[in-house]
């Protein structure tokens, strides 16, 4: 059995061998168990798609299709960072202030006695 994906979790490694199942090629994930021992092992690099020395060429074929229909990465995207709101920051801060005063003028107070 040869390599065939290195997995980022075990959800994308069983996703990989349903794609490989549907078509007829036979697929093994190597270190599903490992992640119970994430203390003592490296977190990454342990989970791997497997697959019959004769089905390589196919199942890499059929990886590389699988990879380029799939969407760009969040990771890639440049980070949309909304404009600051300077209309909600004064709304807010009006709003502290008045609080305050109408708390600090009320002829109502809470004393706390030991």
């Amino acid at each position: 059995m040869k390599i065939l994906y290195q997995a980022a979790s075990l959800i994308e490694a069983h996703m990989i061998v349903h794609l490989l199942e549907q078509q007829h090629l036979h697929g093994r994930i190597d270190g599903e168990y490992l992640q119970g021992a994430i203390g003592e092992l490296p977190a990454s690099g342990m989970i791997r798609v497997m697959v019959a020395e004769q089905d390589f060429g196919a199942a890499q074929e059929l990886i590389a299709q699988w990879d380029a229909a799939q969407p760009p990465s969040a990771a890639a995207a440049p980070a949309v960072v909304p404009a600051p709101s300077w209309g909600l920051l004064a709304a807010g801060f009006i709003a502290g202030v008045l609080c305050t005063a109408a708390y600090y003028h009320s002829a109502w107070r809470v004393v706390l006695q030991d």
